[in-house]
Order: C-alpha cells, then structure tokens, then sequence
C-alpha cells in the first residue's frame, strides 16, 4: 500500500477546495429543478429546460477551459471561479426573497454555474498532478470520495430546505461554494505559461492528443458511459422504480443513492488495496460488471435485489472513475495537461443529453425493464468493439504509479 508521506501536505487543502464545489454542486443539483417546480410551479418541462442550461455550457466551455487553466495559473483561476459561481445562488436567494424569481431568472442562473463549472474542473484537475506526490491513484481516488461524499452531503443539506426555506439555504450554498476562494489560496501556485496569442486550434489541442494517443479507447469508453449509464441511472430507474415497483419518492431516493455510496465504498476499498498495475484491465472489467447490473435491474427481480444492483455498479464505477482518471493523469503532457484533462470531463457531457433523449423514448415505448436491458446489453456490445480494436486491456500505470 502507498504511504500516506508520497502525498504533498497540500493535498488536504486541494480535497478541501474540492469539497466546497462540490458540496455546493450538491445543492444545486436539488434546488435548481426544486426552484421550477416547487417554488414556481412550472411543468417539467421546464425542468428539463433549466437542466439542458445548466449542461450545454460545460459542453461548449469545456476545451476553452481547458486552455485557459493552461495559459493562467490554476490556483488563482479557480479562486476568481468560486467567487463569481456565489452569485447566481445569492441572485435566486434575493430573487425568492423579493418575490421576483422566474423561469427566466432561473435559467440564466443555471447557465452561468455551467459556464462557470467548464472552467472550473479543468482548471481543478490540472492542479492534481502537483500534490499527488509518486501515487496518482491514490490521490484521484481521495479526489472522487471527497466529490461523491460532499455532493451527496449538499444533497442531504438541499432538504433542510422544507423547515428552513428555499432562500437561506441557497445563502448557504453560495457561502459554501465561496469558500473554496480562500481554501485554493493554500494550493500551489504555476507561473503563467509564455505562450503566443491563443488561435482558433489550440482549444482543440487536448482532444488531438487524446485521439492520437492510446486515451482514445478510454474517451470512447467515456463517451459510451455518457450515453448509455447516465440515462440510465437519471431518466430509466427513476420511472422503473415508480412504474413496476409502484414506489414513491423515498424508494426513488433509495435506487438513486446507492451508486455514491457504492462508488465511496469501492474508492475506500482502492485506498485499502493500495493500487492496480494493470488499470487498463481493472477499468473493462468493471464496465463490464456495471453492465451486468443494469442488466439485472431490469430482470423484474425483487425490489431489494434492484436496490443491491445499485450498489453494485457504484463499485464497479468507482473503480472506471479512478482508474480513468488516473490514466488521463499519467498520460497528460505537462504543457497542455487541463486541455487533455478537459476532454475526459467532455466525454462524460457529450453524450448525456443524447442518451437522456433517448432513454426517454426507449423507455416510454418498449418500458423501463427493456430500456435497462437494451442499455446494457449495449454496452457489452461497445465494451468488446473497444477492447477489441485497441490495446485499452493492456494499459498500465505509469510514472511510478501503482
């Protein structure tokens, strides 16, 4: 197992910075549709609006933020970036409290977080690789505990919302999120890059040397999960749970929490091991053993067996999570490493908003059992085509990580 003396003693204060976005993600992630459907009174329709908002930003943002947290110094970066995302919760917290708010209000909100998260997480990853010490592994998966661990607990928070009301707590989240300004302030600082004139083709530099680079067969396997996984978990089980299980919201919440607490459990497990060699392996793997279990959510089996299904493809994702992250860490060129870090997080929101779509017609018109089914079976179909035409199986730690 890696000692904990590899990390930088600044890797405390990185996890700490993280939390902060993360935890504030959490409540947004809640209020934001909260705030059309419960404080406005709007269909779901305009949920779906509010939510297509917050999305498409990171989906266009994302290499221009990746370029920039290359050319700027990533610390002073990302402390502008958690002052400015406290004003939009802070403009629905006065909005609410003025009786002013609107769909409107919302949804120009809702983009600017998305705009301002596009630039946030590369600039946040390219600053890893310098308090990770020699173990990369173990640096990204206390990374992905404190993301699921905070996010899960804004969540909780977001609830409080029922006794306390929806103005203070977004109050709260603005002055959570804000205090990653004076935490990034402990993190290490970069020099700005002497670099000419940006044009047109450098925000494109990362994903020309992940698609020129073995990371082209992780990207696919990233974009597969965006399309198939993510609409799953977010659009199919939901109505699975209501529709065959004649649940309600609790047994929604149940299904839906189960994949953080799985993914805790299993980036726990990876600290406890200490690392894997063959992580090219180790991430099919456990594709292959999530597909399983979506597979099995929608065997009709007991209500019980879907909820430890749940908990089983946390796990498994746990393990393609860090084990992907951490080859992007390894394999990233130092001077163009947030653009390359950029393109994983591109991966993931590509093709969300397809798979949404899709997940959506597939399960209206064969049912949520056969959509959960079908989606799984895909991404068997997906995970052998690219296991097959490239060498993602044999893909192993570099630079001294385990």
């Amino acid at each position: 197992m890696a000692s904990a003396e590899r990390l930088d003693p600044r890797y405390r204060w990185y996890l700490a910075t993280a939390a902060s976005w993360f935890g504030g993600l959490g409540l947004q992630q809640v209020m934001l549709p909260w705030l059309v459907v419960g404080e406005l009174g709007a269909s779901a329709e305009w949920a779906g609006f509010v939510q297509t908002a917050n999305m498409l930003p990171s989906l266009v943002l994302l290499v221009v933020g990746g370029a920039v947290a290359d050319r700027r110094d990533p610390r002073g970066l990302l402390g502008w970036l958690h002052a400015l995302a406290a004003l939009p919760s802070l403009a629905l917290a006065l909005a609410i409290s003025g009786e002013r708010l609107s769909v409107g209000i919302v949804i120009a909100c809702a983009t600017a977080l998305g705009a301002l998260n596009a630039f946030a997480n590369p600039a946040r990853d390219s600053l890893l690789s310098q308090v990770a010490g020699r173990d990369v592994l173990r640096a990204v998966t206390g990374l992905t505990i404190a993301q699921f661990a905070s996010q899960g607990a804004g969540m909780i928070a977001a609830g409080s919302a029922r006794w306390l009301g929806t103005a203070p707590i977004l109050a709260v989240q603005a002055v959570i999120i804000a205090a990653g300004a004076g935490l990034s302030r402990r993190l290490p600082a970069r020099a700005p890059v002497p670099v000419r004139p940006a044009r047109p083709a450098d925000y494109l530099a990362g994903l020309r040397i992940v698609l020129a680079s073995p990371l082209r067969a992780v990207l696919a396997l990233t974009c597969s999960i965006g399309l198939l996984f993510s609409a799953s978990y977010n659009v199919v089980l939901p109505v699975l749970v209501r529709e065959v299980y004649r649940g309600d919201v609790q047994d929604v919440s149940l299904v839906m929490l189960t994949f953080p607490v799985g993914t805790i459990l299993g980036s726990l497990v990876l600290l406890a091991r200490g690392g894997i060699r063959r992580k090219g392996r180790a991430l099919v793997l456990a594709l292959a053993i999530a597909a399983a279990s979506v597979i099995a959510s929608g065997l009709g089996l007991p209500f019980p067996a879907v909820v430890a299904a749940g908990l089983v493809w946390g796990l498994a994702g746990a393990v393609f999570l860090n084990m992907g992250r951490t080859l992007f860490q390894e394999r990233a060129p130092e001077a163009e490493r947030a653009r390359v870090l950029a393109v994983n997080h591109l991966g993931f929101m590509a093709t969300a908003p397809v798979g949404a779509l899709l997940s959506g017609f597939v399960a209206a018109e064969l049912g949520p059992r056969a959509a959960l089914v079908g989606f799984g079976a895909g991404m068997l179909a997906l995970l052998v085509l690219v296991t097959l035409a490239s060498d993602v199986w044999r893909m192993e730690s570099i630079g001294g990580s385990a």
